[in-house]
């Protein structure tokens, strides 16, 4: 009896230190440790911009750039960028400069609650909160093409990224999204805990033990719009499997997933024929809208 109640004791120890220590492991907005305070601009790499503030319905104040392009900006598809769990949006400029000038597209670069020059502290709903605020921002905006809004999410930011796109999807909101293009994300936090952590006792926690589940697996199932699922396939964090799974239960009938064999989590951006992909991506997407809007004017002349 008493191995029993010790195997209890210490399973509870495990479970109460995971949900104490979850937001320190999983939320990195101090790593480096100049983050909070240094946040490079657009003009390292000569890209046009402008410094936005998004207010949030429970006034955290997000922190942001919009970068356009200086030709036809309002006929350029837009994209949201969501980051990963450390850093800030200056350390994702060199990316952001790589889709600005191979793709031609504007985007727009924010940092979550608690991140960067952001206020507040992240938590799971806090940073749905932000998406749909920065997406609302977008939306408003009358000098960006409201028909090519699409949104881009690695490892944390395609959780925040997905769960958005599931949320409006859910909602049926109009104009509907261009397009989501996700990379070396995850199925659920619990899902990655049990990958990390590899203790026995975490098979049996239920979700509801955790302090954030980021259920993508389950939010996937809503999305309709066009998807782009990029894989490292060296990902030595997040299991090339978690996306594949991701993959083959999104229900989009335009959904494709590219690999890029010698990817690693934070470095497939770098990969050979990356940005040929996100452009032929945008490319099937503007047909496909075009396609559509031709059915139906069809339809109503009909």
């Amino acid at each position: 009896m008493q191995s029993v109640n010790s195997f209890f004791t210490n399973a509870q120890q495990q479970i109460s230190s995971l949900y104490g220590f979850q937001d320190a492991l999983l939320y990195q907005p101090n790593e480096p440790d100049t983050a909070r305070t240094i946040v490079q601009t657009p003009d390292v790499f000569h890209m046009p911009y402008e410094t936005i503030t998004i207010e949030t319905p429970d006034n955290e104040k997000l922190h942001g750039y919009l970068i356009k392009q200086i030709n036809r900006t309002n006929e350029r598809e837009t994209l949201v960028f969501f980051h990963g769990n450390a850093g800030n949006i200056g350390h994702r400029l060199q990316n952001a400069n790589l889709l600005y000038r191979t793709c031609n597209i504007n985007i727009l670069l924010f940092d979550y609650r608690g991140y960067g020059k952001s206020t507040g502290a992240p938590s799971e709903t806090g940073l749905y909160t932000d998406a749909l605020a920065v997406y609302n921002y977008v939306r408003k905006r009358n000098d960006l093409n409201q028909q090519k809004i699409f949104l881009f999410g690695r490892s944390l930011g395609g959780a925040i990224a997905l769960h958005l796109a599931s949320h409006l999807a859910q909602m049926n909101a109009t104009p509907p999204l261009y397009g989501i293009v996700i990379e070396n994300t995850f199925t659920s936090i619990p899902d990655m805990a049990k990958r990390l952590f590899q203790v026995t006792v975490l098979d049996y926690v239920p979700n509801w033990c955790y302090k954030n589940v980021y259920p993508s697996l389950g939010k996937i199932r809503h999305i309709k719009a066009p998807i782009l699922f990029l894989s490292g396939g060296q990902d030595e964090l997040v299991p090339p499997q978690m996306m594949e799974k991701l993959h083959e239960e999104c229900k989009s009938s335009k959904k494709q997933m590219v690999i890029f064999p010698d990817g690693q989590h934070n470095t497939t951006w770098l990969s050979h024929d990356y940005t040929n992909q996100i452009r032929k991506f945008l490319a099937e997407c503007s047909t496909l809208i075009e396609t559509t809007s031709s059915a139906s004017s069809a339809s109503c002349s009909s």
